[in-house]
């Protein structure tokens, strides 16, 4: 037999037309079996490579002695996406104190605590990031030969999430912010999260054009860790919805045009303007708002205007905005003056966060995070 070639069954029981997928399966399971034993003999080998060189030689927990005797090894089940695999760890006897202890599981990554593989856990969590932890375990169990428990799939989330490292802002880079509310926390109407990334056009793919973007911050909560976050960073240039005030939190500052117009509704039901009559308004401020000639004159004057006719709410609210509605025309440097790039990832995170119940502010906000970091910081790695 040749290196490489393999056993095949001599009989192979399937209906006509299933004996390829019957032979898969036949073959799919030795491959595990002799992917466990060579997993297995590799990692045996390397411990004794270990104990016989000099300069790696165990040291007792207990004495600090270097003088130790091979004592045997301890067996050890993780669970892996190919099933689980018994593995040995190599055990040694202290010459001075008796001890025995096993030198070398934290290097090995085959701490007392571990139970399945970091290749199973990112499986797990990828599917936690899409449906909910129970429905994760099912796919998890029907796609793979590895098992994790609902419960297992959050704490493996949490910890993901604890110990993600979000990038800064990097010098003439446009921060996006918006925020929205989930259902999460003791109030009625949930909990506000918060949402940065930065964004700046990419090559174009197959003739259309592409965005670059990259995760910076997610929480669940007030605003202040997001104030606290921009205010060390200080990026250059920073696009927000006007929900907050974050003028201080960038060296330039540009209000989204589409929400200023968006929100101009509320202020003018408010106002006690009829429905029917609110769309002239917002379209009357999109043409002010595209006018990099005359548009901030005019958007002076028509604030004025709306003063005079008493809609003093909806006036007060652009003259809030006046001093960022127009950034963008002295400072050219924005790669984006509206938030139309983060909505696409605002729409993703209302579909992951609206399962029909009711989250803890720090679950939602672990799922939330990994969920973005995979989409947007990994995914994205690499491109521009």
């Amino acid at each position: 037999m040749l290196p490489g070639e393999t056993d095949l069954p001599e009989t192979i029981v399937a209906p006509d037309g299933q004996i390829v997928n019957a032979l898969y399966e036949r073959l799919s399971h030795d491959s595990n079996q002799r992917l466990a034993l060579m997993l297995r003999d590799q990692l045996c080998a390397l411990q004794v490579r270990w104990f016989s060189a000099q300069d790696k030689r165990a040291v007792c927990p207990s004495c600090a002695s270097t003088a130790s005797v091979r004592k045997g090894w301890r067996q050890r089940m993780v669970a892996t996406s190919r099933g689980r695999f018994r593995l040995l760890v190599l055990q040694v006897r202290c010459r001075s104190c008796g001890r025995t202890f096993r030198p070398w599981n934290n290097r090995l990554g085959l701490p007392t605590s571990r139970r399945c593989l970091t290749e199973l856990e990112t499986k797990a969590v990828l599917l936690g990031t899409q449906v909910s932890f129970g429905r994760s375990a099912k796919l998890l169990r029907q796609l793979t030969d590895g098992t994790m428990s609902s419960e297992g799939i959050r704490r493996k989330m949490a910890a993901r999430a604890q110990s993600l490292q979000l990038p800064k802002p990097q010098p003439g880079q446009t921060v996006l912010v918006d925020a929205t509310k989930v259902k999460a926390g003791k109030k009625e109407r949930g909990a506000p999260v918060y949402l940065a990334i930065t964004a700046q056009p990419g090559r174009p793919l197959h003739g259309r054009p592409t965005c670059h973007k990259q995760l910076v911050h997610l929480h669940v909560g007030t605003v202040d860790p997001l104030k606290r976050k921009l205010r060390m960073a200080k990026p250059d240039y920073l696009v927000h919805d006007g929900g907050d005030a974050l003028a201080d939190c960038a060296r330039s500052v540009q209000r989204c045009r589409w929400h200023l117009g968006h929100q101009l509704k509320h202020y003018l039901w408010q106002d006690g303007v009829p429905h029917g009559f609110r769309s002239s308004f917002q379209e009357a401020l999109m043409d002010i708002m595209s006018d990099s000639s005359q548009g901030p004159a005019r958007y002076a004057r028509w604030a004025e205007n709306l003063t005079a006719c008493g809609l003093t709410t909806a006036a007060g609210h652009l003259h809030l905005a006046a001093s960022n509605a127009f950034t963008f025309l002295k400072e050219p440097g924005f790669a984006y003056i509206d938030t139309s790039p983060l909505e696409r990832e605002m729409r993703e995170l209302n579909r992951r966060a609206d399962i029909g119940a009711r989250w803890s502010p720090k679950g939602v906000e672990n799922v939330l995070k990994v969920l973005f970091h995979q989409r947007l910081n990994e995914t994205q790695k690499g491109q521009t």
